[in-house]
């Protein structure tokens, strides 16, 4: 082969390796296109379908708002009417507990002056103890009367205790019932 035949080949070799270059770049731009739109309509359509669920949702929740109102509505009339009541029940429990208040504070300072009064009368006691046996005699007998008194003034508050409950709960039990009961009605 001649020299020019050579220089033919390796011009065209190299026009074939630049054209192979040029059309690589003109692809690989055509494929940045092609991917730049197809995530643009993706994300396009996505969009249209966040909207589209947006305001379904939108719609379903106004809807159910408006359902949840209007039973309010209802219900608050039926606790308006039941306002007065409660207002009347509110006084008579709240007096039911400031006199229950009363008979527990009664009760605790009663406790209070008996427990001082058999304090001084064991002080007394151990003072004029004339021995140790005597001493300890005076001990036990007094655990013996304290420990009967705890279980007689538990005893009492108690039953105190669990009676004025009763009587201050029963009227407002009763009465929320009843509202409950009035309520349910005209939800329904």
């Amino acid at each position: 082969m001649t020299t020019t035949t050579k220089k033919k080949l390796a011009d065209t070799t190299e026009s074939k390796a630049k054209a192979a270059q040029a059309n690589a770049k003109n692809t690989g731009k055509d494929t940045v296109i092609n991917g730049t739109e197809t995530v643009e309509n993706m994300m396009k359509s996505s969009m249209d379908a966040a909207t589209k669920g947006y305001e379904q949702a939108f719609s379903f929740s106004q809807a159910q708002a408006e359902k949840v109102m209007d039973t309010l509505y209802k219900q608050c009339e039926s606790a308006a009417e039941l306002n007065k009541e409660s207002a009347e029940l509110a006084a008579k429990s709240g007096n039911s507990i400031s006199e229950g208040y009363q008979k527990l504070n009664s009760m605790f300072m009663g406790m209070a002056q008996d427990a001082m009064k058999k304090n001084f009368a064991v002080a007394e006691a151990f003072l004029g103890a004339k021995d140790f046996n005597e001493v300890t005699d005076i001990q036990s007998s007094y655990a013996r009367e304290s420990f009967d008194a705890m279980v007689k003034n538990g005893n009492e508050l108690t039953t105190l205790t669990t009676k004025l409950t009763t009587e201050a709960v029963e009227p407002v039990r009763k009465q929320v019932s009843e509202a409950v009961e009035k309520m349910t009605k005209a939800a329904a």
